[in-house]
């Protein structure tokens, strides 16, 4: 009977230990399974990510070339507007046919200019050049009337401290009619010191007026020059 229970004992401790066998097997295939599964996972997360990114990238780097492509067509029509356009050459022709002028190199087009006002920007913003061509009864009385003299002018008028004419040329006809071209240089007490170039003509019988002002901040002698001579290449059609 004591055999018969050992016999019964043992049998059951070796089912006992198959069952454990068999579920370690199941377990661990089911473990190697879910690793499986994970690894494929996180590769294929990781796939996506890598080909998200390079997306991204490629949206950012199409995206900075649209902004420098726009940077680029804004730039253009700074050398363009209903006014007028600045050619190849430097030379900015009116789109009403009344005047051109050599425009410094680098200048650009205000957006604000239109067929009476015209207004050209260094690429610091700090220097203008201006060009005002009126018709009519308002020519009279928005002109300027020069004397004959710069000595004359320099007691008419008061630009700031230590203003200096250093050129002058005005010639007037007997009916009021005058061509003028001028420079000086002053100091203004709040932003310093001021280039003024200026030249132009009044047609007394046309009651037509036309200037072109070059004013520079910049303190390079080179940008007043290119403004002089500016000033000096504007033409009347």
């Amino acid at each position: 009977m004591r055999k018969n229970s050992r016999i019964i004992t043992l049998a059951v401790a070796a089912a006992v230990m198959m069952a454990v066998t068999a579920c370690g097997s199941k377990d661990k295939t089911e473990t190697t399974a879910s690793t499986e599964a994970t690894t494929e996972a996180v590769t294929t997360t990781g796939a996506e990510t890598t080909a998200s990114e390079a997306e991204s990238t490629e949206e950012e780097d199409q995206a900075e070339e649209e902004e420098m492509d726009e940077a680029d067509e804004s730039s253009e029509e700074t050398t363009a507007s209903a006014a007028g356009e600045i050619g190849s050459d430097g030379v900015f022709k009116a789109a009403n046919g009344k005047f051109e002028i050599k425009v410094p190199a680098g200048w650009t087009i205000d957006e604000g200019s239109d067929d009476e006002y015209v207004t050209f920007l260094s690429a610091s913003g700090d220097d203008m050049l201006e060009i005002m061509t009126i018709s009519g009864s308002s020519a009279d009385s928005i002109r300027e009337i020069y004397p004959d003299t710069a000595e004359e002018y320099k007691n008419m008028v008061s630009r700031g401290d230590d203003m200096a004419i250093l050129s002058y040329d005005v010639k007037t006809k007997d009916d009021g009619s005058q061509t003028f071209q001028y420079s000086m240089k002053y100091t203004n007490p709040n932003d310093g010191i001021h280039y003024l170039a200026e030249s132009g003509s009044y047609d007394a019988a046309k009651q037509t007026y036309s200037c072109a002002t070059g004013t520079v901040m910049s303190t390079d002698e080179a940008v007043s020059k290119q403004v002089e001579e500016a000033v000096k290449s504007f033409k009347i059609k």
